[in-house]
């Protein structure tokens, strides 16, 4: 259901660096390089492969900007992050005034030039770098970064800019626009079913796999229930007009954890049952509400609406249509419940 952390870091970097005739392009100790006079950008992989660490040269002088890329786990921009080096706390860095998204909403930037000073001098003798941060699901993580062959890489880009470095200096980055500020709910969609859950659902159920010639062509529905609450409904199968999906919510809350949702669907023959699949799926996240149709052909099928209460998801009505009438409106068929 993702993209490996490899190609998606691959396809930041390209994204990251600007478009050059004749630029260079290297792989120099592990760093991946690209340079244009008189610019240069690096960047090196975490240990996850859900982040790279970044090193811009924007200046003619000897000036470094130090930034994370986070394409797998993209950090919440309005939450602190934790620097450490070698294992030694740096800093906290603070949204905004610390830290800023540039270029891309997963390209974060170290804007106190102070701490840009310190990181650029640790890193000649420095072994390895930590982000501690918190992504926009809620979700905390550790981007370890092993810096060997920094020395390699500033060479390397002495030698393609034709200078030579006196001695390096952390600086804020300079050119770089503003990245667009989506709201979280388009970041969480954006980054997609985490990988914790896309393995407890392939486990626990008999879903047709997300990459089947059926499914391929659907997409998760995600949306944010509240600031603790994720809804991921995951496509299980496709067939004669309709896909189900099986719903879980994520939560990272004090009582965080992975839950399967179930629903009460009404059948005429056999009165109210459970079910853990919904059909066609639609989530509003402006009023937290989830509506699922299911057409059996002809103008039948069962339509219902449930919205999202602090925990769980609770009925507002349920519609059926057991008197086909082709072309009708889900909307108005018969209500079952609550009974007018």
């Amino acid at each position: 259901m993702r993209r490996p952390a490899s190609g998606i870091l691959a396809a930041l970097f390209c994204g990251l660096a600007p478009t050059f005739a004749h630029a260079a392009e290297a792989a120099v100790k592990g760093w991946n390089l690209r340079c244009d006079a008189p610019t240069c950008r690096a960047s090196k992989p975490s240990a996850s492969g859900l982040q790279a660490l970044l090193i811009g040269r924007f200046e003619t002088g000897d000036g470094l900007a130090v930034g994370l890329a986070a394409p797998g786990a993209i950090v919440d921009r309005d939450r602190p992050m934790t620097l450490r080096i070698d294992g030694r706390r740096i800093a906290d860095i603070a949204p905004k005034s610390g830290f800023q998204p540039l270029e891309r909403v997963d390209a974060f930037w170290i804007t106190d030039v102070g701490l840009a000073r310190t990181v650029v001098e640790a890193l000649p003798s420095a072994k390895s770098l930590r982000f501690e941060y918190i992504d926009v699901t809620g979700a905390p993580h550790d981007a370890d970064i092993d810096v060997a062959g920094f020395a390699d890489m500033l060479a390397a880009t002495d030698q393609a800019l034709d200078r030579k470095t006196v001695k390096a200096v952390g600086v804020a980055p300079r050119g770089l626009d503003a990245a667009p500020a989506p709201g979280r709910g388009e970041l969480v969609v954006r980054m997609g079913v985490p990988p914790r859950l896309a393995a407890k659902h392939a486990a626990a159920s008999d879903c047709e796999a997300a990459n089947s010639p059926l499914l391929r062509a659907f997409k998760p529905v995600i949306g944010v229930l509240s600031s603790t609450a994720i809804l991921y409904s995951i496509p299980c199968t496709a067939s004669q007009g309709n896909v189900s999906y099986r719903l879980w919510v994520v939560e990272s809350g004090e009582i965080g954890g992975i839950t399967a949702q179930y629903f009460a669907l009404f059948d005429p023959t056999y009165g109210w049952k459970g079910s853990d699949l919904l059909h066609n799926v639609v989530y509003d996240e402006k009023t937290t509400r989830l509506t699922a149709t299911f057409r059996a052909g002809g103008g039948c099928g069962g339509r219902g609406s449930w919205k999202w209460k602090s925990w769980a998801f609770a009925m507002e009505e349920y519609r059926m249509a057991a008197d086909c009438v082709e072309g009708s409106d889900p909307t108005g068929w018969p209500k079952v419940w609550p009974k007018d």
